[in-house]
């Protein structure tokens, strides 16, 4: 098996790969059909060790530490009744859920687009070793 090195970086204390670097924004890969309320517009509007960001379809406060696509699915406690999608890591995909409207985490997307952002890509390339001449 041959290793390549694809723009990720471990991130030893969490003993995962992280798609973006770490105390960066991750990258922004879903398209919206309908654009949410920002919740900050700077990092100042944000607790300590936590950063404004363009993630989902709106401006969030999110620890740049974690990765959003391990949280759980987190249906909150409102009564409202809204279809989203959650990345599950487990399954490696992403699967709706109803959302109640308030609370939850950033693990909660407008379709299942959550798969561009969340989707990890495969780091294993296999490939024959050369066993030289006369080898088999």
């Amino acid at each position: 098996m041959k290793k390549i090195k694809v723009q990720g970086w471990f991130l030893p204390h969490q003993g995962i790969i992280s798609f973006c670097p770490p105390g960066q924004c991750p990258r922004n890969r879903v398209r919206c059909e309908i654009q949410e309320r920002d919740l900050c517009m700077n990092s100042r509007d944000c607790p300590k060790k936590m950063k404004c960001c363009l993630f989902n379809c709106g401006k969030k406060c999110l620890d740049i530490n974690k990765d959003v696509c391990t949280l759980p699915k987190v249906p909150g406690p409102c009564n409202a009744f809204f279809v989203r999608w959650w990345y599950d890591q487990e399954k490696e995909t992403c699967s709706s859920f109803i959302y109640g409207g308030c609370q939850g985490n950033n693990n909660n997307f407008q379709s299942e687009e959550c798969e561009e952002t969340c989707k990890k890509p495969d780091f294993l390339i296999r490939s024959q070793p050369s066993l030289g001449p006369g080898l088999l």
